[in-house]
């Protein structure tokens, strides 16, 4: 093993005895145990910082290895940081712990068929749907599977996702960006606009419905979100980042990017 997946190793314990209990570690006069490294994950996660949410689901696991949701964060995150060969090592090595883990059988869905494996990726989505239990990420990677083939049936999956009692606004999120991921960017545009809709006062959310906006060619629109998303978050890169670069390109450029747009279903 080399790279990021390496340095991903919990190395203080063997397995076995590391999935006993957790274990509180001393920071400063405080103690940070793994659940308040997973609150600070899923925070991360919800602000599109996922190299830090890779760090705090990595710490998590290093106190505590039995957190299955530990294990699945840190595949979607290398999902979401396009290491796809490293998502599906460290999915395989969660499998050995957890068989047959429904959300891990989806999060290595994703990494699957995001590196080009169609079959496998159909194969862990299979087995996750089969797997008991129920969440919305499970009907989400189903939809992303499908997506580049059957339009329809994805967007019954997402409905599926949204529809199960512990979906919110950030699994509109997540479905804009797989939407935006395959170039359907009217259909990305429309679930970012809805996650607005459940949550206007969240930097990250603008940022994504921007992205989807300067997709289909709607550059004001998406320098508007932009905007929206420094002022409610002043600290998000991305926005910063996506502003400047919207704004250095001719009028000529923009003009053309609306015209493709059209063509971005």
């Amino acid at each position: 093993m080399n790279g990021r997946f390496s340095r991903l190793e919990v190395e203080s314990k063997p397995v076995l005895a590391a999935m006993e209990q957790s274990e509180p570690v001393q920071v400063g006069n405080a103690i940070r145990t793994s659940q308040n490294d997973m609150e600070l994950a899923d925070d991360a996660y919800r602000h599109g910082r996922f190299e830090h949410a890779l760090q705090m689901f990595t710490k998590a696991l290093g106190k505590n290895q039995s957190i299955s949701a530990a294990w699945v964060g840190q595949v979607q995150m290398l999902v979401e940081l396009g290491e796809y060969s490293e998502a599906r090592l460290w999915g395989d090595k969660a499998l050995e712990l957890f068989r047959n883990h429904g959300d891990l059988l989806a999060a290595k869905a994703r990494a699957c068929l995001r590196q080009g494996d169609k079959a496998a990726a159909m194969e862990c989505s299979d087995a996750s749907m089969q797997s008991p239990g129920n969440t919305p990420m499970r009907w989400e990677a189903r939809g992303e599977v499908l997506l580049p083939k059957n339009p329809a049936r994805a967007r019954d999956c997402f409905d599926k996702a949204l529809a199960d009692p512990t979906a919110d606004w950030f699994d509109r999120v997540v479905i804009a960006r797989e939407y935006l991921f395959h170039g359907r960017g009217v259909l990305a545009m429309e679930m970012a606009q809805a996650a607005v809709g459940l949550k206007s006062g969240h930097g990250y959310c603008w940022y994504v419905l921007g992205t989807t906006q300067e997709h289909v060619g709607w550059a004001d629109q998406a320098a508007t979100s932009y905007q929206r998303a420094l002022d409610l978050c002043p600290g998000l890169a991305q926005s910063k980042d996506a502003l400047r670069v919207l704004r250095s390109r001719s009028i000529p450029q923009r003009v053309w990017r609306r015209i493709g747009g059209l063509f971005k279903r």
